[in-house]
């Protein structure tokens, strides 16, 4: 069980913003420094953004708004993203391509799904966190092999814009071929102009790229960091018409009404950068329409998101995670009658000062279980006959195990739960 002092690099946040990549762009009130009209994208990518320009340099808070630096933490990011992934795909195996350290990896993990992921920086498999390091691998998505068994669901979350325009088809194609027919590609990419299916969040706001986006191209100017390299390693700035047309070269087509549905249900949850999603399918015409109904059908179901968690634990063999004061968490009920999960708590004074914990499955009759020592009490609770049940958790009180960290840094825990 994880009761260690964190540092402060793991608390740091900037501007609201984790792993997300703002571009310049996009955010910095005034423009910064861009390359001459075409240059060549393949001698930046091979002279200034191979591995090692995602090193120990990158991962760290940016000094300025043309820093390429970005915040990578364990925070709410992470565990909003796989628990989204998690509902509304419903995926049994899952690739990241481009997975950092792996804490999305470790984050979905925890929620049972065989995840695994691979990144292009050594220093990333070098620092994996360790409960994720054994499904962490060095790997470039433009030299992916076929994998022995493909996935339902690919992630390249704020990855795809990493590399030259020219080598966009190549990626995308290996991409798909980790994918198994009818299963889904999930991305992030920070592509410009209006959207058909959901918010404008990157506009069109040079002439230069107005200019490149009527004639259908990708930008010719780009973006520059403080040392003249790419800014946080983009080298493709696109419409979001011309990435669609290089997905559906791959046979990846684009279910834009699913995305609309999850822009109304879920862009509250997301952090900005985050918002920026698009969902692929492998599949013709026909069978991107059997998908769009299908998961429309499953995010009609969903009772939302959870809530009032710390990050997935391994403890052990096991996957565990703390709960605040209060907690409601989303379960797939896959035609169980029951739920089985185990339950602890860590309160230094809990032999003299006893516990509750109160469970309530969909706002049902409450199960209430008194802890009096730091051992695991198992708990039983039944699930209602449909998709998902909403699990609400209520702890009597809770304990800090960071009491000299910065009061807004303070984790207070409540109950450990594990599901069996």
């Amino acid at each position: 069980m994880n009761h260690r002092r964190r540092t402060m690099s793991e608390f740091l946040t900037f501007d609201g913003v984790s792993k997300g990549e703002l571009p310049m762009s996009a955010d910095a009130p005034g423009r910064g420094p861009m390359t001459p009209d075409a240059p060549d994208y393949a001698a930046l990518y091979r002279n200034d953004l191979q591995g090692d320009f995602y090193g120990a340099d990158y991962y760290r808070p940016p000094a300025s708004g043309i820093d390429s630096a970005i915040i990578y933490d364990d925070g709410e990011d992470k565990r909003v993203t796989a628990a989204f992934l998690a509902l509304v795909f419903g995926p049994r195996r899952a690739l990241e391509a481009g997975c950092a350290l792996g804490l999305l990896v470790k984050a979905l993990r925890g929620l049972g799904v065989e995840a695994e992921g691979f990144d292009f920086s050594r220093w990333c498999v070098d620092h994996a966190h360790p409960a994720a390091k054994s499904w962490v691998r060095w790997g470039d998505v433009l030299d992916l092999a076929p994998p022995e068994r493909s996935y339902d669901l690919v992630l390249a979350l704020d990855i795809l814009e990493h590399v030259p325009p020219g080598s966009v088809p190549h990626m995308l194609a290996n991409l798909a071929g980790a994918l198994e027919p009818g299963g889904v590609l999930f991305t992030v990419v920070p592509a410009y102009g209006p959207n058909a299916f959901g918010p404008e969040l990157y506009p069109l706001q040079y002439e230069e790229w107005r200019r490149d986006a009527a004639v259908g191209i990708p930008f010719r100017n780009i973006p520059l960091d403080d040392r003249g390299r790419p800014h946080l390693g983009h080298l493709t700035h696109a419409t979001i018409p011309w990435w669609e047309a290089a997905f559906r070269k791959a046979g990846l087509r684009r279910i834009g009404d699913v995305e609309n549905v999850l822009h109304e249900c879920f862009d509250a949850a997301f952090e900005y950068p985050r918002r920026s999603f698009f969902v692929f399918v492998k599949a013709g015409s026909f069978g991107a329409g059997r998908a769009a109904r299908r998961l429309a059908k499953r995010i009609a179901a969903l009772p939302g998101l959870p809530h009032g968690f710390y990050e997935w634990e391994r403890w052990g063999d096991v996957w565990a995670r703390w709960t605040r004061s209060e907690a409601r968490d989303v379960i797939a009920v896959r035609g169980r009658s029951s739920l089985a999960l185990r339950a602890v708590c860590h309160h230094p004074d809990i032999a003299a000062s006893p516990v509750t914990v109160r469970f309530a499955v969909d706002g049902g009759g409450e199960t209430a279980v008194e802890f009096r020592d730091a051992g695991w009490h198992e708990v039983a609770l039944s699930l209602p006959r449909r998709e998902f049940a909403v699990l609400d958790i209520r702890v009597s009180r809770t304990w800090c195990p960071e009491p000299d960290v910065p009061a807004s840094f303070r984790r207070e825990l409540g109950v450990g739960i594990a599901y069996a």
